[in-house]
């Protein structure tokens, strides 16, 4: 066993603070710790020695928050003063609200324990959610204001969903995600408008594959045909999903390429898909942790199963811990696909909300599509014969010196004429197509008190707004936090 780095963790029993190390096993990447009253802990983290170390090599940028909400006594308790503390190295990116305990579903695995009739207690009411978005305003970097997930428990089951969206859309958050399985989505067929006309910007919908052995497994009922019609109505509604998948091993790990093909079909609607491995908090049925899928896995799964993607296409963002996420971004051409991250966006550092080739992102931060263009021009004129770009426009009708222009022949003959319209048109045609074709495959590794990695934490710009109003990171908010 070789020990490659030191960090901060907790004891999964005990939950106090305790050294940790990421160590080398046969090639095998762990994070090994020892509680001097429970004994001695190991979580699995790579199976690739070099894919461990080619990933952590990436650079980071670090973006503190404003200010700090909570006083850390001392950096070895971290993370047991989350709030965040003066020892937090990212602002938050997007802020999570839970606005219920309760849930239509009563899955075998939720990271949130959520139940069927759980008591309206959890439940925010207007007022305080509106004190809630007002604090976050405050505390927020000033340049925009957070993005906002709204999740549970799931959200959909309360009736003033919309007049919630609305409020945080007139105090001036722009991207406003709900988090969902679907549900009602599915079964009310007007309901996705509904939540597009107060202001959602996506819908992050439960999606586990695309047979019902994986959601029997996974949710403990046939639900693919309820997904299915909850991204139609979705479509319908111009509402955009991003499906995000729970990887289980022995579950759907080996459906990967399926759910890539499903976005791929439905790619008018669906914008992304998020995968997110399975993690030991909440309700599941593996306490004993062997059966963990790691953020390699996946990428390797990826590679493996869908014809076109490749590893080396993905990054983790800057600003945030190379551990914690994957992210690339695609154009789904006629014969195919590209990848639209360059390996100049890598040695930079990508960071999904600022990539100028990312046409969406978990950010819902859109690019410039001309701005694409000029980035990347080669590309563009070998597939759409768009013309080189000149100091000054040429006109056939100005150049004409001996022969009769041919807008004249077609005002003559009463047609329209060519000159500037068909090459607008072309651009018209490629900004179009872009925008409709584009598509973003991220992940994201959630820690559990097994593999808590304090040094993640700090870095973590996925961040729950609390009961008692502190912005705790998600991995710390369900590992330690939440009950």
């Amino acid at each position: 066993m070789k020990r490659l780095s030191e960090v901060q963790s907790i004891c999964p029993e005990c939950q106090k603070p305790i050294t940790a190390w990421y160590t080398e096993r046969e090639g095998t990447i762990f994070l090994e710790k020892e509680c001097p009253e429970h004994g001695e802990f190991r979580a699995l983290v790579s199976n690739s020695e070099q894919d461990y170390l080619d990933w952590v090599k990436n650079p980071v940028i670090n973006i503190p928050p404003k200010g700090a909400m909570t006083k850390g006594s001392q950096q070895d308790e971290c993370p047991l003063h989350c709030g965040t503390c003066e020892n937090h190295l990212q602002t938050a990116c997007c802020v999570l609200i839970d606005l219920t305990e309760r849930c239509n579903q009563h899955c075998p695995y939720c990271f949130a324990r959520a139940e069927l009739d759980a008591e309206h207690a959890g439940e925010p009411s207007l007022q305080e959610l509106e004190e809630k978005l007002d604090l976050l305003l405050e505390v927020g970097e000033e340049e925009r204001p957070f993005n906002i997930q709204l999740s549970g428990g799931e959200p959909t089951v309360r009736g003033d969903l919309p007049e919630i969206i609305g409020m945080a859309k007139n105090k001036g958050f722009e991207y406003i995600q709900i988090n969902s399985n679907g549900r009602r989505i599915a079964r009310e067929p007007g309901y996705a408008k509904v939540l597009r006309q107060a202001g959602a910007s996506v819908i992050f919908m439960q999606f586990d594959g695309t047979n019902d052995e994986i959601y029997k497994a996974m949710r403990g009922e046939p639900l693919f045909e309820e997904k299915k019609q909850a991204i139609e109505n979705c479509r319908k509604a111009g509402l955009p999903v991003t499906l995000v998948p729970t990887i289980a091993r022995n579950v759907n790990l080996d459906n990967i390429g399926d759910m890539m093909q499903f976005l791929l079909d439905h790619i008018s609607v669906v914008k992304g898909i998020h995968f997110q491995p399975v993690s030991f908090f909440g309700r599941h049925p593996d306490p004993k942790h062997d059966n963990r899928v790691t953020m390699f896995d996946v990428l390797r799964e990826i590679e493996k199963q869908c014809e076109g993607f490749h590893y080396e296409d993905f990054a983790p963002i800057a600003t945030g811990h190379t551990l914690c996420c994957f992210y690339s971004t695609y154009l789904k051409e006629k014969d195919g696909i590209k990848c639209m991250v360059s390996a100049t966006d890598k040695e930079a550092g990508i960071s999904c909300c600022d990539t100028q080739n990312a046409s969406s992102c978990c950010c819902g931060q859109e690019p410039d599509p001309l701005e694409v263009i000029k980035k990347d021009r080669d590309y563009v004129l070998n597939k759409w014969d768009l013309p080189e770009e000149t100091d000054e426009e040429e006109n056939c009708c100005e150049s004409a010196e001996t022969e009769p222009c041919c807008c004249e022949e077609a005002q003559a003959e009463e047609e329209s004429c060519c000159c500037g319209s068909e090459e607008a048109m072309d651009l018209d045609e490629f900004l179009k197509y872009y925008k409709q074709n584009t598509f973003t495959v991220t992940g994201m590794a959630f820690q559990d008190s097994t593999n808590l990695d304090a040094e993640r934490l700090k870095r973590c710009r996925v961040q729950v707004l609390s009961p008692d109003n502190r912005l705790i990171p998600f991995c710390g908010y369900n590992s330690i936090y939440r009950q």
